[in-house]
């Protein structure tokens, strides 16, 4: 009952900063007519599971001003609420999309910083930029480090591996071109976009990698096979990169003291999810739900957060690890 709120001592109540209270004092306090409304609109709220998280749209310490990120797959849903976080803290962002239409999508984040900030002491100094890199194309990575060198100074300081291929494919139906494309998108391309920054020497010192996985590389489906081989193999491309970009090896000391995690992501409300049927969003309940300490929709929201921690320098530890953000769905440890 509300045991964030106090800490029982032997009848008695240790208010932080206070002297010891009666219980009584404190119980009646909290139950006066203002405190008991707020306790049921909260528990109003955890009862409510398709109830939104917080809008998380505002004015953040400033603790990422002047460093420039690369978020693919920038132009909805979980990249566009990571490319919105770190943006919202001063970070510059180049963000990719699989098409030219959705380029407005991502600049159109440079009006959605500008409503954060007005009001606000703090001026906007960085750049958002939307560019069509598709990550089937064997162009791709070099299309992303040339932009870099005409609009971001050669520089990078986060790479978030957000987009994917997630097509079904029932086993006894897999093709050759189905399990390549699967494989160059969730594997080949980012590799190769690591490499392409890290021959340009465009990392900097105590960069940031970090790889969208799924609870697929751990909860696996038959209609998923690739996918969740490759969600995994994209788990242990961190590893090895947290090895080698750490300061151990010298001929990576111009980036020492960069981390490479993945996060693996549970059931979450994007456009991908929320545009299968009726029933699949059913099954999809039913399977994951009961895993969850929290049984609700994940928000991109809810994932940018626990990527934009691990994008700061208070994250510097973590390195080489698997983050759960699912939930609850995913207990790793």
């Amino acid at each position: 009952m509300h045991r964030c709120w106090w800490r029982q001592d032997f009848g008695k109540v240790n208010v932080r900063g206070c002297p010891l209270l009666d219980l009584s004092t404190i119980i009646k306090t909290i139950f006066s007519s203002s405190h008991c409304k707020t306790t049921r609109i909260y528990s109003k709220q955890i009862t409510d599971r398709s109830i939104s998280t917080m809008n998380t749209s505002r004015v953040r310490d400033q603790d990422l001003a002047g460093k420039v990120a690369v978020v693919t797959g920038a132009s909805r849903g979980i990249g566009r609420a990571v490319a919105l976080n770190l943006a919202s803290r001063g970070c510059s962002i180049l963000g990719t999309c699989s098409s030219t239409e959705n380029i407005a999508m991502i600049n159109s984040l440079n009006q959605e910083i500008d409503t954060i900030f007005e009001g606000t002491a703090r001026k906007q100094k960085i750049t958002i930029l939307g560019i069509s890199a598709n990550i089937l194309s064997p162009t791709c990575a070099k299309t992303i480090t040339n932009t870099l060198v005409e609009h971001f100074s050669s520089r990078v300081d986060i790479f978030i591996n957000n987009a994917a291929d997630g097509r079904d494919a029932a086993l006894g139906e897999l093709t050759v071109e189905g399990i390549q494309e699967s494989l160059i998108s969730n594997i080949q391309t980012p590799v190769l976009i690591v490499e392409e920054f890290v021959k340009r020497k465009m990392f900097q010192p105590e960069g940031r990698i970090i790889y969208i996985s799924s609870i697929r590389s751990r909860q696996p489906w038959s209609h998923q096979l690739m996918y969740s081989a490759g969600k995994s193999a994209g788990e242990s491309l961190c590893r090895t990169w947290s090895q080698a970009f750490g300061g151990k090896e010298e001929e990576f000391s111009f980036m020492a003291g960069t981390t490479a995690n993945s996060v693996t992501v549970g059931l979450t409300q994007t456009d991908s999810i929320m545009k299968c049927p009726p029933d699949a969003l059913e099954d999809f309940k039913k399977e994951f739900f009961p895993l969850q300490s929290s049984p609700r929709f994940g928000q991109p929201e809810d994932v940018a957060d626990v990527v934009g921690m691990l994008c700061s320098r208070d994250a510097r530890w973590i390195t080489g690890q698997v983050i759960s953000a699912s939930g609850g769905g995913v207990k790793i440890g």
